[in-house]
């Protein structure tokens, strides 16, 4: 067919999308001094969009997608910035927290022993699976920062969003049983909509059934983005186009009408 919208967000199955949740110019006093790669100077795509599935397989391994998120998360850092009084000359430090999405191995391994809904990982783990994933382009070692004798390497997304476009062996029904199922009982916590649990459980195969159609299209909408896409909603165009196009298949449609059905059996219709 994982982030985060319509979504599985490696973090989730079809289209996996992995948000950015910070200011990417804020590096962090933690990695002051560092010497960035030219890979690293370049700047972050918005979204990778995978269309060839034996990439979007090696991206869906748990601990590959583990990696993905705790760098999309950050690690806490701060930011020490001085100003200089023009009259008096008085010099005044003023330090704001930031989350830094730039990672050493070691900081990659912390953080997914804090995260409890992340993958817990071994540094022999990430130290396998880091040079098979900046071969394949998902991510950039940023750069190498020199203190004293020790020289550590740190680590970089190569995109803000991954978006995969077909189902793989980790993201198929059963995940989207799941997910959906979840997704409607936080609907129904929500909102007041008296749904008989019957009628839930076809809502849920319903919503699954939609999103295995939505596959055969998924890839021919992906091709459709350009190279040099820098609009950070290029997602969010990608699921609108998606759902336009797939409104021309009468079984989409038909199963869209049920799901309108069963929502708004006791709500008046529009006029």
């Amino acid at each position: 067919m994982f982030v985060a919208t319509n979504n599985y967000c490696l973090l989730y199955q079809t289209q996996i999308v992995y948000q950015v949740g910070f200011d990417e110019m804020s590096l962090g006093d933690g990695i002051s001094g560092i010497l960035v790669t030219d890979e690293g100077k370049k700047d972050q795509k918005q979204a990778m969009f995978l269309t060839d599935p034996q990439k979007a397989i090696e991206l869906d391994h748990p601990a590959r997608r583990a990696i993905i998120r705790i760098l999309s998360r950050g690690v806490p850092d701060r930011i020490t910035l001085q100003s200089v009084d023009k009259e008096s000359g008085e010099k005044t430090l003023e330090r704001t927290s930031v989350l830094r999405n730039i990672l050493s191995i070691t900081e990659i391994v912390k953080m997914s022993e804090e995260h409890i809904d992340i993958m817990e990982l071994s540094r022999n783990q990430v130290n396998h699976h880091l040079p098979k994933m900046i071969e394949e382009g998902f991510i950039i070692r940023y750069g190498t920062l020199k203190t004293g004798k020790r020289t550590t390497d740190y680590y970089r997304r190569a995109a803000k969003q991954y978006v995969i476009t077909m189902e793989t062996p980790n993201l198929g029904a059963d995940f989207l049983r799941k997910r959906e199922t979840e997704q409607i009982q936080r609907t129904l916590k929500s909102f007041n909509l008296d749904i008989p649990s019957d009628k839930v459980k076809e809502l849920i195969e319903l919503r699954v059934g939609i999103e295995l159609m939505q596959d055969k299209w998924r890839t021919k909408i992906a091709n459709m983005v350009r190279e040099d896409v820098t609009d950070p909603d290029v997602t969010a165009m990608y699921h609108w186009l998606l759902n336009a196009y797939s409104v021309g298949d009468s079984e989409y449609l038909k199963s869209f009408k049920r799901i309108r059905d069963i929502l708004f059996e006791n709500v008046e219709a529009p006029q």
